[in-house]
């Protein structure tokens, strides 16, 4: 990693101290398209279901090694996941996944519906891109995306309906009884091949271009080709949204999400080239698991379809909570 991850911190924390949002600093990121757009080629991809692990006031990307400086998260994956985590650490980790292969972290600011906060039900990560010119991320890297209209939106997922993204972050629709609110985070799918991160968590990556049928084509300045991962964070009843959603960070505008990458071996090329199956469920440490098997996919969707909850669940059928499941829908 070629960036001063203390140099960082110490900029990071004076920004905390003078009462700024860190990520107000970030910059907007450019985006071919909206934000349900498929990626031009590539042969497709798959998805990973975790569900909801634990709360904290820690941020291991923004504020590495301090507790209490950053807004309150929600953390998906990972159950070790802390102010200290590194690709290491999250390899020695246990996962809330579906895939025992997936030890990394996955999180999003903490949501409040007037006033009260309401902890999600799981996350739907879509890793969209296969092939030999597809690279996997090592274990390490890190990325921020989100707060603009090209990579983060929010939506209503009704049973059995293909959910409807919004075209503004600012707005959140409302959700009618039986629904559920999903907020979707897109990050880019081009590296510059080095770096693990950046100072402002994102410039490391950007969008590439691409055309209906045709494989992307990644700039000459970030020339590696990655999954393009997709983020879709499912929250409970209790989340009605509307104009009443507010974040830890600020309004619904500042919607986020953070990956800290942390694949066992070889297994997220192995998926990304079709050389390999899914992992078995590892057992996580604090949250139980319903061994289920994350589903290849094209074009993943995440559907919401009313059924109860179970304790064991076919492919694609994700992780269950609240009397819903999150299904993939091709």
């Amino acid at each position: 990693m070629r960036i001063n991850r203390k140099a960082i911190a110490a900029v990071s924390i004076t920004a905390g101290i003078a009462g700024a949002l860190v990520l107000s600093a970030m910059p907007a990121q450019a985006h071919p398209g909206h934000n349900g757009a498929r990626d031009g080629g590539g042969g497709g991809g798959f998805v990973v279901d975790c569900t909801f692990s634990h709360s904290a006031t820690v941020d291991p990307i923004v504020m590495p090694g301090h507790t209490g400086m950053s807004h309150l998260h929600e953390f998906f994956g990972n159950t070790t996941t802390n102010e200290s985590s590194t690709g290491a650490t999250l390899l020695a980790g246990f996962t809330t996944c579906n895939d025992s292969s997936d030890l990394s972290a996955y999180w999003v600011p903490a949501l409040f519906q007037d006033g009260v906060r309401v902890a999600p039900i799981g996350a739907r990560v879509m890793y969209e891109g296969r092939g030999a010119d597809v690279t996997a991320f090592p274990a390490g890297f890190m990325a921020v995306a989100g707060r603009t209209d090209q990579t983060a939106a929010w939506g209503c997922a009704a049973p059995g309906q293909r959910l409807t993204l919004g075209t503004s972050v600012a707005s959140v629709p409302t959700c009618a009884t039986g629904s559920r609110l999903v907020a979707q985070i897109n990050f880019p799918q081009c590296w510059d091949g080095s770096s693990l991160d950046s100072a402002d968590h994102i410039s490391h990556l950007v969008f590439g271009t691409s055309s209906a049928g045709q494989a992307t084509v990644c700039p000459a300045d970030h020339p590696v080709r990655v999954p393009q991962v997709r983020i879709a964070v499912t929250y409970p009843a209790a989340a009605t949204g509307g104009s009443g959603v507010t974040l830890a960070s600020g309004a619904a505008s500042t919607m986020h999400a953070d990956i800290f990458e942390a694949w066992a071996g070889n297994s997220l090329q192995n998926r990304i080239s079709g050389r390999g199956g899914r992992g078995g469920q590892r057992p996580a440490a604090t949250v139980g698991q319903n061994g289920q098997q994350a589903a290849d996919v094209t074009g993943a969707q995440v559907v919401v379809t009313d059924q109860a909850p179970a304790a064991t669940a076919g492919a694609g059928q994700g992780n269950r909570a609240d009397g819903y499941s999150l299904k993939c829908e091709n």
